[in-house]
């Protein structure tokens, strides 16, 4: 039994990578290169030996390649040298990572593209030297690091660390004197970067973060009015064990603090089971045989139909549960309250009378070990959510000039796209939070 099932189940891989080939060909021959690569992966997934993706998926991949020079063209004849640049970092980027070659025409076009972007590359890379913003200079090398490499200017660039290493460390120097009191967040990206300057300075601050906690603790209020308490308490406990470590691996959490976070869960269930007892009948024929009315000596066959009488009991079900969690972190409140109920009508009996089709009726009670653990659930995914927004109205909304530098980076941490980060980051150091969080590992 085994084998033909072995060998049905290949069938239908090798059928389903083939529907996937035959896509990615459609696609190819629209044009849509990107795509069909897409599919002639997929199918390499399922099968790494399909030779047809394999063929496909090569050729897809050197069109795309094709595509791609030409607009890297398109952009420079058109004065877009920065995007020309990024395309073909992209191209180059790509064609290490597929292990792809260029050959006649297309070697040609992208020989020619670098000789091109040789003379924006060693523009850019003196105008950056010279801005006094040496993390630009980093970002640049990093953004462009193939480009740089195959256009063969990289160790041209070593004249310029003299130059940036004097930047780098005036920087450090400069962010090193705003480094005390509560800011350790700010302190922590100073340590990085003035290692990575390799300029030595002494931060000092307060012995504890005043705004985070050391230690939390979660109180269980229960009220449990079921009928098998010790499995509705363990899930409760297993619960708040999660909330615990949902609190640790937050930002709220860090050992150079001294404080205790505190939160109640309160879980409120209530449960009540109604029975009523009843007869049922069941109808049913049976076949006889009785005097022939037409003739006494006969007899012929009758269908009787009879009654069956069995005692029912039917059960009647009423849930409710109300979870919910609060605390106080910072001066705000965060909480969570959510509420279900359930109802269920169900019946038994012992009745066994196989001549009306009777067998005995077990009650399906409601599970609620698995109904109140479907509802706990969702509360550590809850919880985590609720602890980074109120990190994110703690620091994302409050950019005193005092402490914007420390906001930007609390704030960075659970929302890099905030405009006030950025603006930053921009003023500071010419780039993002993106790019410095690239450079220095915030």
């Amino acid at each position: 039994m085994r084998k033909p099932l072995y060998i049905l189940t290949l069938a239908l891989c090798l059928s389903a990578c083939t529907s996937l080939v035959e896509k990615g060909d459609k696609l190819y021959k629209q044009g849509l290169y990107q795509q069909a690569a897409e599919l002639y992966e997929q199918a390499l997934d399922e099968d790494s030996e399909d030779i047809k993706a394999r063929q496909g998926l090569a050729v897809a991949r050197n069109k795309i390649i094709d595509r791609g020079l030409i607009e890297v063209r398109m952009l420079r004849l058109a004065s877009n040298f920065t995007g020309a640049a990024q395309k073909l970092e992209t191209i180059l980027r790509n064609q290490s990572l597929w292990n792809l070659q260029t050959y006649g025409a297309q070697a040609a076009t992208q020989s020619e593209e670098l000789g091109h972007m040789q003379v924006w590359l060693r523009r850019e890379a003196e105008n950056l030297a010279h801005a006094q913003q040496p993390d630009r200079f980093r970002w640049f090398e990093s953004q462009y690091a193939y480009l740089l490499n195959n256009a063969q200017i990289t160790s041209e660039l070593s004249r310029y660390r003299s130059i940036l290493a004097k930047d780098g460390k005036a920087r450090c120097l400069s962010l090193a004197e705003h480094v005390y009191g509560q800011r350790f967040f700010l302190r922590q990206f100073v340590h990085k970067y003035c290692l990575a300057w390799q300029q030595p300075v002494s931060l000092q601050l307060d012995n504890y973060d005043q705004s985070r906690f050391r230690n939390v603790k979660i109180r269980e209020n229960l009220k449990l009015g079921t009928y098998d308490s010790t499995a509705q308490r363990y899930l409760v406990e297993n619960t708040t064990s999660q909330l615990r470590n949902v609190f640790q691996a937050s930002l709220w959490y860090t050992s150079q603090a001294k404080k205790t976070a505190r939160f109640e869960f309160n879980t409120d269930i209530s449960y009540e089971r109604q029975a009523r007892h009843s007869q049922q009948e069941k109808r049913y024929m049976v076949t006889e045989y009785r005097v022939d009315p037409a003739d006494q000596e006969k007899r012929v066959e009758v269908d009787i139909e009879r009654v069956y009488i069995y005692p029912v009991t039917e059960y009647q079900e009423y849930y409710s549960a109300r979870l919910g969690y609060e605390g106080l972190i910072s001066g705000q409140m965060l909480s969570h309250q959510q509420s279900s109920s359930e109802v269920n009508s169900t019946k038994s009996h012992s009745a066994n009378f196989k001549e009306a089709d009777l067998e005995p009726l077990v009650a399906q009670f409601l599970n609620l070990t698995d109904l109140l653990k479907s509802q706990l659930d969702p509360i550590q995914g809850k919880f985590e959510e609720d602890l980074n927004a109120l990190w994110h109205r703690q620091y994302c909304q409050h950019s005193a000039a005092e402490s914007v530098a420390e906001n930007a980076l609390r704030c960075g941490k659970v929302d890099p796209q905030e405009d006030f980060v950025n603006h930053w980051f921009r003023q500071e150091f010419g780039v993002d939070y993106r790019a410095m969080k690239s450079l220095y590992a915030l």
